[in-house]
């Protein structure tokens, strides 16, 4: 969706009921919203319109082949250790089971990398796989874009709310071997 008319007639047709898919390129999926504000849709109808935003990235798959598992640097885990929603992060790969609460922070977790076989062609890839950030839009959100809260404000309390973030995804698909940290770091910081 990439000028006004368009989203006008998205919009209209979500208000009638019609489910309706579209992609929209933004950084992320609270990104939607002042894209469509800046496209020219009324904030009214947008919120009362939007219900769901999926953002993805692709990285790619580590080789299940020739895949093993690393310690990670120190520079890796300070780059994590870094970040502002750090214990939020923690807590998030916890109630997914992806660290054990007896963990503390990062301690002995471990990533993993791709040697390169016959497989993936000496990549230690193959295929890809998705990143994803799911921001549902309920009542509170509705009254935030109706207010024309910034996009900063809105996505801090998504994720007040549970919203998991594309870092923390990739995150969590890094530390089960499904891709790599360095992957996760090129597509969602």
């Amino acid at each position: 969706m990439r000028d006004k008319e368009t989203a006008e007639i998205a919009v209209q047709a979500a208000l009638v009921g019609r489910l309706l898919l579209s992609t929209l390129h933004t950084n992320d999926s609270t990104g939607s919203i002042p894209r469509l504000l800046d496209i020219g849709v009324e904030p009214y109808l947008l919120s009362s319109s939007l219900t769901l935003v999926v953002a993805q990235r692709l990285v790619r798959r580590t080789c299940k082949n020739c895949r093993e598992s690393v310690t990670p640097s120190a520079r890796v885990l300070e780059s994590i250790q870094s970040r502002p929603d750090f214990s939020e992060t923690i807590a998030v790969l916890q109630r997914q089971g992806v660290l054990r609460k007896a963990h503390d922070g990062l301690a002995g977790v471990r990533l993993y990398k791709g040697n390169g076989c016959a497989q993936c062609q000496g990549s230690g890839f193959i295929g890809r796989v998705g990143l994803f950030e799911i921001f549902e839009v309920d009542e509170e959100i509705r009254d935030l874009i109706m207010q024309r809260k910034p996009a900063s404000f809105i996505r801090s309390t998504a994720i007040m709310k549970g919203m998991k973030t594309m870092f923390q995804d990739g995150l969590a698909k890094a530390f089960l071997g499904e891709t790599t940290i360095e992957e996760v770091f090129r597509v969602a910081l």
